[in-house]
């Protein structure tokens, strides 16, 4: 019975560590095979625009009314992140780790990435 208990426990114990190690996904999630780069790379390399990018940081402000955008913050800078495009929104997730693949554009005189999947941990 003790052997039992101890393994219901252990398995339940591994069941909570595995879900907390997913990742939320919207659309396609982030692209494993897409070139990753830092957020200063998009502003200082003018062949990213046009182009497939993933990155990675912080959601630092985001869309209050409907989800349709944030602002994605890394070590080197922050830039707009558009959801509309793509029919997605995201939930609050203020302060969370995203990872976004999407395209650079500019819109408007501002570069931004146009998302095409995003992945919140």
């Amino acid at each position: 019975m003790i052997k039992k208990t101890a393994l219901i426990i252990m398995s339940v114990m591994i069941a909570f560590a595995l879900l907390g190690c997913t990742a939320e996904k919207y659309g396609a999630g982030a692209d494993k095979k897409t070139r990753e780069i830092k957020v200063k790379d998009i502003f200082l390399d003018n062949s990213i625009i046009g182009k497939k990018i993933t990155l990675q940081g912080t959601v630092a402000s985001q869309c209050g009314s409907n989800g349709c955008w944030f602002v994605l913050q890394d070590d080197t800078g922050q830039i707009f992140v558009n959801l509309a495009p793509a029919n997605m929104t995201l939930p609050p997730r203020m302060n969370k780790k995203a990872k976004v693949t999407g395209i650079v554009y500019p819109v408007q005189g501002e570069l931004q990435v146009i998302a095409h999947g995003v992945e919140i941990r």
